[in-house]
């Protein structure tokens, strides 16, 4: 099993502001994905879950949910995004998502390149 570790999160808010600010917007049905180049040599992720999607357990599970799909989904070659998902209160976690997800990488990928 592939581990997760921490260097693969966004942690600080300057870089998140930085990302909502000069990023670009992608959206699916039940989310929201914003993303912008970054200077590491690998991508980056930060759920954003506010607390109108439900009760602590939930918003874990979706969290748990989209990382697990990043960390799946990895492509290791340039360029390199930070990425910002924020789902919407009533989200429904399905392989929709993860359909979408797809669909997102491969337009970013060309959209830089």
């Amino acid at each position: 099993m592939q581990n997760f570790s921490k260097k693969y999160r966004i942690k600080k808010k300057s870089e998140i502001y930085g990302t909502f600010k000069n990023g670009h917007r992608f959206l699916c049905e039940d989310y929201k994905i914003v993303f912008s180049e970054n200077k590491e040599n690998f991508d980056r992720i930060a759920v954003l879950v506010s607390r109108k999607t439900g009760n602590a357990v939930k918003r874990n599970k979706i969290k748990r949910f989209f990382r697990e799909v990043f960390r799946k989904n990895r492509i290791d070659f340039p360029p390199f995004f930070d990425v910002l998902i924020q789902p919407q209160s009533g989200i429904d976690l399905n392989n929709e998502m993860v359909q979408c997800y797809k669909k997102w990488q491969e337009k970013a990928k060309r959209l830089v390149l």
